[in-house]
């Protein structure tokens, strides 16, 4: 079965998608003295995580190969697990660790039951991620389908069920069915790429101008667009500059090639120089020259992961096999 070509413009819109998760993992919105952070977090809390799913899904789907048996599917769901579950136990087991020992009265089996039932809730609660995107493979045949035959309805449907259902956050079913629909776009626009392309060509510059508007006045808290309105234009937006030929870069392409391991690791290194900074400071200090140390903190939680897995991860057989 031959390879298939690299698309360098996913690749460079996934780098800008992890990018703005990682600026997102800075500080907690509940920080005081830093508003102008605070504001733009609102602002990427608005349309990030949807759009790093819509890239998921465009790449899950551009890779994925139509099952035809049980067979198959369970090979298919097999390799999924491997891919996505060790990361998760391993990482979720980390932090667990680390608040039993660093934050006080935390409730170790309340937190186990969390990383297996509830993830958004447990000692990681960004890794929720993983487990989601390990439910949506188990789904990918289904999905295949509707896409191919029935998007329109399956898109609106999820829709309305994200948007107006409330769904129980056991397995993360709120999340899952929150991203649906971003995720199945992500699928679809692989079926349509050459139509969505040149859509973008024609539109792109409008949809970003909107976009940029939409930023400043959701920045200064004058409107309260909802988010799944503003998650399309962020997609359709970043999929435009990543379509620019005078955009590439390797700089974002590599970024974008290694957004698996920043997604699971940026929070840990910035956290652990935040902490030391604080404790060296004290915390009035570290957040009057939060800014300084802002631009710092992005290029550790972008690079470091990096390094991490090209020198350490990838050198260690079992931790290869287990977080690859």
């Amino acid at each position: 079965m031959s390879k298939k070509p690299i698309l360098y413009d996913i690749r460079i819109a996934t780098g800008i998608a992890i990018i703005l998760v990682v600026i997102g993992h800075l500080a907690s919105r509940g920080e005081i003295g830093i508003d102008a952070y605070v504001n733009l977090k609102r602002v990427i809390y608005k349309f990030h995580m949807p759009l790093f799913l819509c890239l998921s899904g465009y790449i899950a789907y551009y890779t994925y190969q139509p099952i035809e048996s049980f067979k198959d599917y369970t090979k298919f769901v097999k390799k999924k697990f491997i891919r996505l579950f060790p990361a998760y136990i391993i990482l979720s087991s980390v932090f667990l660790i680390g608040k039993y020992f660093f934050v006080e009265d935390t409730d170790v089996n309340k937190s186990i039951v969390s990383v297996l039932i509830y993830p958004s809730e447990g000692s990681s609660g960004f890794l929720w991620y993983l487990y989601v995107l390990f439910l949506y493979n188990l789904c990918m045949p289904i999905i295949d389908y509707m896409v191919r035959n029935k998007f329109l309805l399956f898109f609106v449907t999820s829709l309305a069920l994200s948007s107006f259902v409330n769904f129980p956050k056991m397995f993360s079913l709120n999340i899952f069915v929150w991203y649906l629909p971003f995720f199945i776009l992500g699928c679809y626009l692989v079926t349509k790429r050459e139509t969505s392309l040149s859509v973008l060509q024609n539109f792109g510059l409008v949809i970003i101008i909107l976009f940029s508007v939409w930023g400043i006045l959701e920045y200064l808290n004058l409107v309260n667009i909802p988010k799944s309105i503003i998650s399309l234009f962020a997609i359709f937006s970043v999929g435009y500059i990543s379509s620019i030929k005078i955009v590439r870069s390797s700089v974002l392409e590599k970024i974008g090639y290694n957004s698996f391991y920043i997604y699971l690791f940026n929070t840990m290194f910035m956290g652990a120089l935040s902490v030391l900074l604080i404790k060296w400071l004290g915390k009035d200090a570290f957040y009057h020259k939060f800014y300084y140390f802002a631009p710092v903190l992005v290029i550790i939680g972008v690079l470091f992961p990096i390094l991490l897995h090209k020198y350490v991860i990838s050198r260690i057989p079992i931790l290869k096999n287990l977080i690859k």
